[in-house]
């Protein structure tokens, strides 16, 4: 068996299979959501505040096995885990078709959270196993994808279904039965020697991480509890606002694609906002989509729900780079751990009180209103703490920029200390030569950066991309480009020191200016993408560097 381990060799199949599971992650609970208002009639005798619970539970087990399951996993093999959580899946998701209890109901909601974390867990975990380099960010980008088109399918499936009872909506999980004969046969093990190289990240204050971390988990919680409140309200805000249950699964499913399709684009830009101004868009997309939910337009409604998913979008590949750049191989497992609890129980606690929020607003029309003006409250926080910090960092540059002025006379050269980023692209690799042109001239040591974006892998939800999956994505990422560099350093007999590091590539940059003489880097990197609303790296690292910057562009004969 283990040879055949060795051997193993993932197809179209595979992938596929992992596709088809990766659907139903992210709206795999909340599936059976546009069911709320007929399971409710059914069960008169239930209080309408318990009724979420059908879609609640299943986080709240999520949060409670993830440790437990990632174990298993990893002591057992991920394609048994893979094989066992889809089939529990399947079964507890299908069982509230056969029952007429709504606490046995309950029991096969809270079994079905275990097996949605195992699928997510195993099939993030066989991305990296069985694909590298652009194969794999390939996969990624296909997973994100196939999450938005199941957030789509899942829940405008559910509502046409509702619209026939409470039961049909169940048997959306028998999708279970032909991903369980597919991953039989094109999933297998895969085992092998790490050959990842250390590399060196930023390093933070202890008590500063805590706090980073802390403000990460709490931002996560306020965003998924907006989002929340709505496919635990909306199958009463629908009706109530005469629509049928089809709509409400189509509104659902649109908010999930426009934030799987908004969050795939917005992770392969190489250009991205700076991190508070990510959670001042969020807050304000969130607030502008929930207050548009007021309108009593068919338009508004469609509109509203894009922008909440935009907002998710961007705010959850946001915190997870974040706690990417936070994490060490020693913490990413509890880092992550700490992100999956916050993002599952904000839902579960969004379910039990939205119904009494809903009556004490008098509709749920006007508690997406008043939900919507607690983000806009959010957003103005951030962009004063933004404000606040831009003004600071102004005057720190202005007095790094005389320091080096006066270091720059008594040293009795230009430049000692030379900084060159790199991401392997044609303007880089002209830069990288630029630098050591320089460098070779003023007898200077070379420092060659590579910042990896995390926010580039992150996934759609707490359970998607560990600390250590995406550390790994980028050390393979840099070792070849970070190689090249320091051997053309090594031709020219110059010092040259290489790095790697967690972040956004504009913000890294300028902090590492802080120990250096002069930054070189590329007017372009490996995408060229409109800088028009984000801007570009050059020249936001021009604006606020520590030191000269040396922007390289190619010769117009070029």
């Amino acid at each position: 068996m283990g040879h055949g381990k060795r051997e193993f060799v993932p197809t179209k199949i595979s992938l596929l299979t992992i596709l088809l599971s990766s659907m139903v992650i992210l709206m795999g609970a909340a599936a059976v959501a546009p069911a709320l208002r007929p399971i409710s009639e059914a069960f008169p005798d239930i209080s309408v505040s318990v009724i979420p619970l059908v879609i609640a539970l299943p986080a709240v087990s999520v949060a409670l096995t993830g440790f437990g399951v990632g174990y298993l996993a990893d002591r057992f093999g991920k394609t048994k885990v893979f094989l066992s959580s889809i089939a529990i899946f399947t079964l507890a998701g299908v069982s509230g078709y056969f029952t007429d209890s709504f606490w046995i109901m309950l029991v096969g909601r809270f079994i079905l959270g275990v097996g949605i974390t195992g699928v997510s867990l195993t099939v993030t975990a066989l991305i990296g196993e069985y694909w590298s380099g652009t194969d794999r960010m390939k996969a990624i980008s296909y997973q994100s994808a196939a999450m938005g088109i199941g957030a789509l399918f899942f829940e405008t499936l559910g509502g046409s279904l509702a619209d026939i009872g409470w039961h049909e909506p169940f048997l959306i999980y028998l999708i279970g039965i032909p991903i369980i004969i597919l991953g039989s046969f094109s999933l297998r093990e895969m085992k092998g020697p790490s050959n990842f190289p250390e590399v060196k990240i930023t390093e933070f204050d202890a008590t500063e991480k805590r706090r980073k971390i802390l403000f990460c988990y709490v931002l996560v919680f306020i965003e998924m509890f907006l989002m929340f409140s709505l496919p635990a309200s909306f199958s009463y805000y629908v009706t109530e606002m005469g629509w049928n249950l089809t709509m409400c699964g189509l509104l659902l499913g649109t908010m999930g694609m426009s934030q799987a399709g908004f969050s795939l684009l917005y992770a392969r830009s190489s250009n991205k906002f700076r991190e508070y101004n990510a959670y001042v868009v969020s807050f304000l997309l969130m607030g502008t989509g929930l207050s548009a939910l007021f309108i009593l337009s068919m338009a508004a409604a469609f509109a509203g729900m894009m922008l909440i998913g935009f907002s998710l979008g961007l705010l959850v590949p946001t915190v997870v780079g974040q706690l990417s750049l936070y994490s060490t191989k020693k913490t990413s497992g509890k880092i992550m751990g700490g992100y999956s609890v916050a993002f599952n129980m904000s839902t579960f606690i969004s379910a039990i009180t939205i119904t009494p929020m809903g009556d004490a607003a008098g509709s749920y029309q006007s508690m997406f209103l008043i939900l919507g003006i607690f983000s806009f409250i959010v957003c103005g926080v951030f962009f004063a703490a933004e404000f606040t910090g831009r003004r600071a960092a102004a005057g720190k540059a202005e007095a790094g920029s005389l320091n080096i002025r006066a270091a720059d006379a008594d040293l009795g050269q230009m430049y000692e200390r030379i900084l060159v980023a790199t991401d392997g692209s044609e303007y880089s690799r002209l830069a990288s030569d630029r630098a050591m042109n320089i460098a070779k001239m003023n007898e200077s040591n070379v420092t060659v950066l590579f910042v990896f974006d995390a926010e580039r892998y992150s996934g759609l939800d707490g359970n998607i991309y560990s600390a250590d999956e995406i550390r790994h994505v980028g050390e393979e990422a840099s070792k070849k480009v970070l190689e090249t560099a320091a051997e053309a350093g090594r031709e020219r007999g110059i010092a040259v020191t290489t790095k790697m590091v967690f972040g956004h590539p504009a913000e890294a940059i300028v902090e590492e200016s802080k120990c250096h003489d002069l930054v070189v880097c590329g007017s372009l990197g490996r995408t060229n993408i409109s800088r028009v609303l984000i801007g570009s790296v050059a020249e936001k690292v021009a604006r606020m560097a520590y030191c000269p910057v040396l922007i390289c562009r190619k010769h117009r004969e070029e």
